[in-house]
């Protein structure tokens, strides 16, 4: 089967129609559909671009997937970035949303033609589909649309995440914490770290400065993460936006966010160059832990597991000593794929942009 025929194939009855804002009605209903699916993802909900706000260089329209009687099958946000004038990337970052694997093979026709109607030559995405068995059926569902799946280096989101079980009580929780991780909790208790949740947005604000700072010192982007008024706006009805203080000095913080069905690591910062706050992780962590089992959350997903092997990372390594003093449970995500949908400016244009992002990589480790 060519693309064209994959592109203008039965799209089994369904209608695909794209808009840039909905109606309070609209919006509710689309809510409701995205509670009852598995791999929704705030990435993927209609408010995104209003808590990160895109770049010039992007612009963003949602597709929706209706069948005959007007019930929703699919949602997706999509990033659309200009390669050159009247061609576009249209990437949908953990989408799209659909109840089960069967539907995203049913939308995806529709979709893309959709987008390519509206000058898209490649359609990026990786559906947030979770677990070795449903990642393998999703995976092979993207294959058969036509899909490629794109070498490790060019996977801009993680792979797999590390998730902690929230299930049990409190006590149940830290039992099951590794012993060094118990450990810098009692030492940073000792050291007289409090941590506690920002009582009002001023409070929150004086947490940007800080993590503009840690951002900066790692070489880390800004692009994907809320400004500080967009995460507290984020925690106002679950999840959590968690300050360390030490002798009235503010150190370190943590927001978590929900999404879907998890609570989310969003950002762990520390103050940069100092001493005491290099232990602040583990008890804002551990906090968020206890507040995300109340909210009746039933796993934590600490948002990637670091990728060390055969690469002498210090950091990466760090991250993961960290990350797995927790005990989480690593699971694969669906990987990147990117969809042709028009050659040969899929092959010229998506081929050069990632050239040129892998140049941009490696002097950056240069």
């Amino acid at each position: 089967m060519t693309m064209l025929h994959r592109l203008h194939c039965n799209s089994s009855g369904l209608r695909v129609r794209m808009e840039r804002s909905l109606t309070p009605k609209a919006k509710r209903r689309l809510q409701e559909f995205l509670a009852a699916c598995p791999p929704a993802s705030w990435l993927q909900c209609p408010e995104f671009t209003r808590r990160c706000p895109p770049s010039a260089r992007h612009r963003y329209v949602m597709l929706s997937a209706l069948e005959r009687h007007g019930q929703l099958a699919g949602f997706g946000l999509a990033r659309l970035s200009r390669l050159v004038p009247g061609r576009y990337l249209a990437s949908f970052r953990r989408g799209p949303v659909t109840r089960s694997p069967e539907d995203l093979a049913r939308i995806l026709p529709g979709f893309a033609a959709r987008l390519r109607q509206m000058g898209c030559c490649s359609m990026q995405l990786n559906p947030r589909w979770s677990g070795a068995g449903e990642v393998a059926k999703v995976a092979r569902i993207l294959r058969q649309a036509g899909a490629i799946e794109l070498p490790a280096p060019a996977q801009s989101l993680h792979a797999a995440t590390a998730l902690v079980d929230l299930s049990g009580r409190p006590e149940d929780l830290m039992g099951r914490l590794k012993q060094r991780c118990r450990r810098q909790i009692r030492k940073a208790a000792k050291a007289g770290l409090d941590v506690r949740p920002a009582q009002t947005e001023a409070q929150a604000q004086a947490f940007g400065a800080l993590m503009q700072s840690f951002f900066q010192a790692r070489g880390l982007g800004l692009d994907s993460v809320p400004p500080v008024e967009r995460q507290w706006a984020m925690t106002r009805e679950r999840g959590a936006f968690l300050l360390a203080w030490q002798q009235d000095r503010l150190i370190g913080g943590h927001v978590m966010i929900s999404d879907g069905d998890r609570a989310f690591w969003l950002v762990l910062a520390r103050a940069e160059g100092d001493k005491a706050a290099a232990a602040a992780g583990y008890p804002l962590i551990w906090e968020a832990l206890k507040l995300a089992q109340a909210q009746g959350f039933a796993a934590y997903d600490m948002a990637g597991v670091p990728s060390v092997s055969g690469v002498a990372d210090t950091a990466a390594r760090n991250r993961d000593q960290f990350k797995s003093a927790f005990n989480p449970d690593v699971t694969p995500l669906v990987p990147a794929h990117v969809l042709p949908l028009r050659q040969p400016d899929h092959a010229l244009l998506f081929g050069l942009r990632q050239q040129v992002r892998g140049l941009r990589a490696a002097w950056r480790h240069q």
